[in-house]
């Protein structure tokens, strides 16, 4: 059986990707920079390693020789390297990428773009609209898989929302719709595309959540959760749209992150789960299960700091019973 090519196998998307074709028992092959972290990660679930980098056009050759597949998740909207850009990886590198992939004879190439309602009017959307068209042009068989915004990347510290010490930066009124999905439950779609449903062609798939939340609802789920207070920045849409304007030609991935936070706070971000999201992920992670399990991680994070009525430390045993106190309260 000739394997899968997976792009971006060490970054958050593309090693669950890995590690659900391999429980399957796919044949894996990972593209791989030398000093990932992940590597022996991915050594460990059975992938097959590769050498390369989307910049170096050769590695490309040998990584796809053989492959049946390509399942590309590789960005560089938060750079490790020197010289990674969206404009090296996202744009020039993805469709090195393609023409790599049609030269070896790989037959189907997934792609991952981003939600089909945002406009290109940031370089990032942009760069993904164009390789969605190289991909469609291609003259492989291929699936564009446009996800809205992951719930793992959207409710973190640098993202200005932290559960620990309960606080949030909002931009706008915070009260538009997004449908919010789990990381895993993209990657179990994209798995599911690579594999079971392996004949799927020139077809676009967005993801979505199964139930939209405004982030002034989500913030509202983590006070219900944590038992907790936010203290909610609202920042001018106006100010981040200005911002994503100016720094456009300096760093274009900061500007993109901007504007598109500018889009969604003004126009939200709904997506309708089709028929075919509901056969890959019958039971998506429910942003309320989300906020759960963040809240609850947030509650255990702050125990070291607190303080028994001695003013010493928590007793050995005394954590784990905070915590499975305040899993049986949010649950009920």
């Amino acid at each position: 059986m000739r394997p899968i090519l997976v792009v971006g196998a060490t970054g958050l998307l593309g090693s669950e990707i890995c590690r659900l074709l391999r429980r399957s028992q796919r044949p894996v092959r990972g593209l791989v920079r030398s000093g990932s972290p992940r590597e022996e990660l991915l050594r460990r679930l059975g992938v097959e390693i590769v050498r390369g980098d989307l910049r170096d056009v050769p590695s490309l050759e040998r990584a796809c020789r053989g492959a049946s597949t390509v399942v590309s998740t590789a960005t560089a909207m938060r750079p490790r390297l020197t010289g990674d850009s969206i404009h090296t990886v996202d744009r020039l590198g993805q469709r090195a990428l393609v023409d790599a992939a049609r030269r070896s004879g790989v037959r189907r190439f997934i792609f991952t773009s981003v939600s089909p309602n945002l406009p290109r009017t940031t370089p990032y959307v942009r760069y993904k609209r164009e390789i969605e068209t190289t991909v469609r042009g291609s003259g492989m068989a291929w699936v564009i898989v446009q996800p809205a915004p992951f719930l793992e990347t959207s409710f973190r510290s640098h993202a200005g929302f932290d559960a620990t010490v309960g606080k949030a930066a909002v931009l706008g009124s915070g009260d538009m719709p997004v449908s919010w999905i789990s990381v895993h439950d993209v990657a179990k779609a994209m798995a599911g595309v690579a594999s079971q449903l392996a004949d799927m062609s020139r077809a676009h798939l967005p993801l979505g959540g199964p139930e939209p939340a405004s982030t002034m609802e989500m913030v509202q789920a983590f006070e219900r959760d944590t038992g907790r207070i936010f203290r909610v920045f609202h920042a001018p849409r106006s100010l981040a749209g200005g911002l994503g304007v100016l720094l456009r030609p300096l760093y274009p991935a900061l500007s993109s992150t901007l504007g598109m936070s500018t889009f969604m706070a003004r126009s939200g971000d709904v997506i309708e789960r089709s028929e075919i999201a509901k056969l890959l992920v019958p039971q998506p992670v429910h942003f309320r299960d989300f906020v759960h399990d963040e809240a609850r991680a947030a509650v255990v994070e702050r125990v070291p700091m607190l303080r028994n009525g001695t003013g010493s430390r928590l007793r050995q045993g005394e954590e784990q019973e905070l915590s499975e106190y305040f899993a049986g309260e949010t649950r009920g």
